[in-house]
Formats: structure tokens, C-alpha cells, sequence
């Protein structure tokens, strides 16, 4: 809704001064209990509209379940989800394209049912470890490609969940173990 149809919807001007160039004050500063944008019409009444509320980044893991750890997925899912990735990648122009994806596509590539923030999530520390210096995904990794002893560790083994906004050291993961499992496939 444009700020005219609201006006005339509330009846607040008359038709005439709609097109009245209007200042908009920043938020009243500081003040408790007020806080809001004022539209000034020069001689006319003042408009008050509330600042939208500072909203909490959305919560990628609500109605996940399993507390902090990451979901197991199907090694096969896993491999989709990767492979999707890397077509993205390639059509978007090379390896730091950029691309983002929507969850609905990795929902389409999964198997029915299947936990798609879950194989996203463990796809994307796969991605992270091949961006290392030294990845320790390099033995099993060709042209691009990984091993399936990859996707077979890496659909199980356990991860924390990352929060948004906390500062995390390292990988939710303890990759020498993980690199130690691929190895003994």
C-alpha cells in the first residue's frame, strides 16, 4: 500500500494535499515510550508511524529437534544436495560465484521426507573443509568430486548445530576424527 492510498483509506487529508512534499523526522532520539517516524505536512496535522520493531534472525533449526546435534541423512541425499551445489556453482560462473539457493530446491533434490536443512548444513562443512589451505578432504577429492567414503561418514557423523549470531572457533565438528573415519573406509 502506498502512503496515498493509506491517506485516503483513513480519510486524513483532503484530496488536495496529498501531494504535499512531506520531511520525515529520523525516530524521536532517545526518549523512553517514544518511538516512532513523524510524516510533517508544513501547516498540517502530524502523521505518527511506529519504527518497526528490531526483529531476532529466524531460527534455521526451529522444529528441527534433536537439540544441539545435527540430523543424520541419507549418504545418497547428502550426494545430492552436494552435487547441486556444485551445478549451481558451475552454471553461476566458477567457485566463489555468490549463488544462493532456495531450501525448497534441496527439499526437491532430497528423498521424501527427508531432513533438507540437515544434508544442507552437513554439505556446507564440506564445502567449508575444501576451502581450507590444506583441505584434509584432498585425498579423497577428484576434480571436485568427493569419494563416496565422504558421504558415507559425513551423513552421520555428528555436528553441532551453529547459531546465529555466537562466535563459533573452528568447525562444529571435530575433523581429525571425521578425516580418521573417511580413512578407514
Amino acid at each position: 500500500m502506498t502512503l496515498r492510498e493509506l491517506l485516503k483509506s483513513l480519510h486524513a487529508v483532503d484530496e488536495k494535499h496529498l501531494d504535499v512534499d512531506v520531511l520525515v523526522s529520523p525516530a524521536s532520539g532517545g526518549y523512553r515510550g517514544i518511538s516512532h517516524v513523524s510524516v510533517l505536512y508544513v501547516g498540517h496535522a502530524v502523521i505518527h508511524f511506529e519504527e518497526p520493531k528490531p526483529q531476532e534472525p529466524p531460527d534455521l533449526w526451529a522444529g528441527s529437534g534433536e537439540g544441539d546435534s545435527v540430523a543424520a541423512v541419507s549418504p545418497d541425499d547428502l550426494r545430492k544436495v552436494w552435487q547441486l551445489f556444485r551445478d549451481v556453482q558451475a552454471r553461476a560462473g566458477g567457485e566463489h560465484c555468490g549463488a544462493s539457493i532456495d531450501i525448497r530446491s534441496f527439499q526437491r533434490v532430497c528423498s521424501p521426507g527427508a531432513n533438507a536443512m540437515a544434508a544442507w548444513y552437513r554439505a556446507s562443512m564440506l564445502a567449508v573443509m575444501q576451502k581450507f589451505p590444506e583441505s584434509p578432504l584432498t585425498p579423497w577429492t577428484h576434480n571436485g568430486d568427493l569419494d563416496d567414503a565422504v558421504f558415507q561418514v559425513a551423513a552421520t557423523f555428528p555436528m553441532k548445530k551453529m547459531a546465529v549470531g555466537v562466535e563459533q572457533e573452528g568447525l562444529p565438528l571435530d575433523v581429525e576424527e571425521f578425516v580418521k573415519q573417511i580413512g578407514t573406509r
